[in-house]
């Protein structure tokens, strides 16, 4: 489907020469303990409320129809989807995305012979197509239908490359409303998203998704980032830069990637997905149990390594609907390394072409990242990069907003580094004590995390001329100043 463009908005790159729909670009980014829940399902198929399972048909060879499951009269699609996210967690970002094939209601199909005798079939509809797709319904766990008015993200209908599909995107940010529910586990419906049915050139496609990201304090430290766009991948290969996080220093790293695309045919192969080993230099392909490697987009919808059929209808073939959140293979940290800053994912289909149109990145970030995120104001961070002059350091040092931590002396820190991790504090502290370095800890009861340090003392010049001495050493890439309990 169209290929991923250039773009380059501090958090993200998008790398190659295909011609642009809708610039893929941060929507959001959130960093937290916590995790996110991904759901979803296709709004057409075959039968308005029978699962569609069959592997073999290729989809524009299928008549198509609306799916339909609410027995509500006033409703002319609909399909549902289960979300379920662990009690006693806040919502912090909930978006609703939906994208269909739309060049026109209804399309209809027949095979012509040409003056050569060659028999070839042809595509065509009503000419009628609704221009507001952007409105949906969207139904809450024991509640009624909440109409949604959408952003328009992409709108094939202005493209004269999209002249066949006229794919369509919209976006929703639905925060609030999951929010003021009691209990937003449970069954999630949306209705009333518009499609072509019957027949198009390479099949009805359409389908929605809601993306939520909730704060869970047993959690590890994340970045979750988001990015609006569409790009069509066909043939050549498109990788996009990840950056603007900070991985653990150490143990393992875990990383999700999140994709909604649409025309990912089920009988159509070589698709793929790849994320850069930046040791080897090399792309080690995306696959688990239900998204082969070679087959990556395959008209399905999965949470990790297995098919997402907590919905109705549960179809397993979603018929050019792609909806999928994986974890990324990190064995020996190959792909996020400790204390990696950015990450490359490619995508390209050489049969297949496929739109993508919703594109999230989670990764797990060091605690001193989210520290410096969170309380900004608070803590000052000085690296080999930003020397500054005395007199303005001490200053800035002086301005910082005081923190209070019970139990600890009151001063200036010079605090080397963070972990969430006990053992990984220890390590640490052992290698800055080979290093014949005496370094210290103390626990924030607000996080649980372990703050390692090398330095108290309650006049800011000291701590300034000691962190310029430190800067020197190679192992220290970024140190931090605390003002606690002054």
């Amino acid at each position: 489907m169209k290929h991923l463009f250039l773009t380059l908005l501090s958090i993200i790159t998008w790398c190659c020469y295909a011609q642009e729909a809708t610039v893929f670009s941060v929507n959001n980014h959130f960093y937290l303990k916590g995790n996110s829940a991904l759901i979803g399902n296709n709004i057409i198929s075959t039968h308005q409320t029978k699962a569609f399972n069959d592997p073999k048909k290729f989809n524009d060879l299928l008549k198509l129809k609306y799916v339909d499951i609410d027995n509500d009269n006033s409703t002319f699609s609909s399909s549902q989807a289960k979300l379920i996210i662990p009690e006693n967690t806040k919502i912090r970002h909930a978006a609703l995305y939906w994208s269909a094939i739309y060049p026109y209601n209804f399309g209809k199909t027949k095979v012509i012979t040409l003056k050569n005798k060659t028999k070839q079939r042809t595509y065509f509809g009503d000419e009628t197509r609704d221009s507001n797709f952007y409105h949906v319904l969207l139904k809450t766990p024991n509640n009624n239908y909440t109409p949604i008015k959408g952003s328009i993200i992409f709108n094939g209908l202005k493209h004269d490359k999209f002249e066949n599909t006229k794919p369509y995107v919209c976006y929703a940010d639905v925060t609030p409303l999951l929010q003021n529910i009691k209990n937003p586990s449970g069954n999630y419906t949306l209705a009333n998203m518009k499609a072509t049915q019957g027949f198009t050139a390479g099949g009805c496609a359409g389908g929605w998704l809601l993306y939520v990201i909730y704060e869970d304090e047993t959690e590890t430290a994340k970045s979750f980032t988001t990015y609006n766009g569409f790009s069509d991948v066909f043939k050549t290969p498109v990788n996009i830069l990840f950056q603007n996080f900070k991985a653990p220093e150490y143990g393992s790293i875990k990383t999700s990637l999140l994709l909604g695309a649409l025309e990912g045919d089920l009988k159509f192969k070589t698709d793929y997905s790849s994320f850069l080993d930046s040791d080897k230099k090399d792309y080690i392909p995306l696959f688990n149990k239900a998204r082969p490697r070679n087959n990556f987009f395959n008209s399905s919808i999965s949470i990790n390594d297995k098919p997402f059929l907590n919905r109705l209808p549960a179809s397993r073939n979603t018929l050019g609907f792609d909806l999928l959140k994986i974890e990324v293979p990190n064995s020996n940290n190959t792909v996020i390394s400790n204390n990696a800053t950015d990450a490359t994912v490619q995508f390209n289909s050489k049969a297949d072409r496929f739109y993508l149109f919703f594109v999230a990145f989670e990764t797990e970030i060091s605690p001193i990242f989210l520290e410096g995120k969170e309380n900004e104001g608070s803590i000052l961070v000085l690296n080999k990069e930003n020397e500054i002059k005395i007199d303005a350091g001490v200053e800035k040092i002086r301005n910082l907003k005081s923190i209070k931590i019970p139990s600890i002396s009151k001063g200036y820190y010079l605090v080397t580094n963070v972990f969430s991790v006990k053992k990984n504090a220890e390590k640490w502290m052992s290698f800055l004590e080979e290093k014949g370095h005496s370094p210290k800890s103390y626990v924030n009861p607000r996080n649980g995390w372990h703050y390692i340090y090398l330095n108290i003392n309650m006049d800011p010049s000291i701590i300034y001329q000691n962190r310029k001495e430190l800067s020197k050493i190679d192992y220290f890439e970024d140190i931090w100043i605390l003002k606690i309990n002054l």
